[in-house]
């Protein structure tokens, strides 16, 4: 049985890197995308689990998908990165696609098209998701807020009595109550709260929630506030140039994940989180931090 185990909603990201042109049938400007190569990544939680994969980290991710053929696609690219997974299948469900057209010649950005569907997972798909969780260390909750996390689901883990770390969503602020440890970033833990400054907001979630909180700050780094009142705060230590802060997020709660299993202290893990955030962040798209990034 793997020692952490992370749950959320998993996407495929599908990159389409095209060649442009303008499009003469349209008045308004418009352009004509020629595919010319396709990536394909795990996204959502996929992301977090990527991060353990890279860290070797003793993990299993469990979440919904489809029975489709991105489903498939899906699978393929978790091999890919030796990600151990438990796909629960939904037939009534699409697996969560999110398509991303770029300028193969620049990478510029031109639209993203989704699909999803943010309905519920049943009181028997929880059971599916509690029993492959049930023996575990540690359980990372990766929230995007399309149905796989909701109020069941979280009372059942709670039930198990092991730590639960959260990414999460203003939507379900009520589902963290009593968890181990929430990870909000600056903007999420001011918009649960209406504080207009992070720190303040963070040390009010603790209340709220009776959790510790792990608040990331982008170039301000990271601060740690405990229910118990404990307080760190460390400042940012990017490796390079600040390149794309995507995905960032996902590699602190991983590594803090990762070396709190190992059975470091807090005070370490999350010095190594905020190191890893920062060599994220120094890297273009969603990077994967390695141990030997950290130490």
């Amino acid at each position: 049985m793997a020692k952490i185990v992370v749950i959320g909603d998993i996407m495929l990201d599908r990159y389409y890197y095209c060649k442009n042109r303008n499009n003469p049938e349209s008045s308004a400007p418009a352009y004509i995308s020629s595919k010319k190569n396709i990536i394909h990544k795990p996204g959502g939680a996929g992301n977090v689990a990527a991060n353990l994969a890279s860290l070797k980290a003793d993990f299993k991710l469990v979440s919904l998908v489809g029975k489709d053929a991105d489903s498939k696609i899906l699978k393929n690219s978790l091999n890919e990165l030796k990600i151990p997974y438990k796909f629960i299948y939904d037939g009534k469900r699409a697996t969560i696609v999110k398509t991303r057209a770029l300028d193969i010649l620049d990478g510029r950005y031109h639209f993203r098209f989704d699909i999803e569907d943010k309905t519920e997972i049943s009181d028997n798909h929880v059971e599916e998701i509690v029993e492959e969780t049930k023996n575990s260390n540690l359980i990372v909750i990766s929230d995007y807020n399309k149905g796989i996390i909701n109020s069941k689901l979280m009372s059942r883990l709670k039930s198990l009595e092991i730590p639960i770390l959260v990414d999460p969503k203003k939507e379900n602020l009520e589902f963290y109550k009593g968890v181990f440890l929430l990870k909000p970033n600056s903007v999420e833990a001011k918009d649960m709260t209406n504080e207009n400054d992070d720190l303040k907001a963070a040390k009010t979630l603790t209340k709220i929630l009776n959790s510790n909180v792990l608040l990331t700050r982008a170039s301000e780094g990271i601060a740690y506030c405990g229910s118990n009142g404990d307080f760190f705060s460390y400042s940012s230590q990017p490796i390079g140039e600040l390149k794309d802060v995507t995905g960032a997020g996902d590699s602190v709660i991983a590594t803090f994940a990762h070396f709190y299993n190992l059975g470091n202290k807090l005070e370490e893990c999350i010095k190594l989180a905020n190191k890893a955030g920062g060599v994220a962040v120094c890297h273009p798209g969603c990077y994967h931090v390695k141990e030997s990034d950290l130490i």
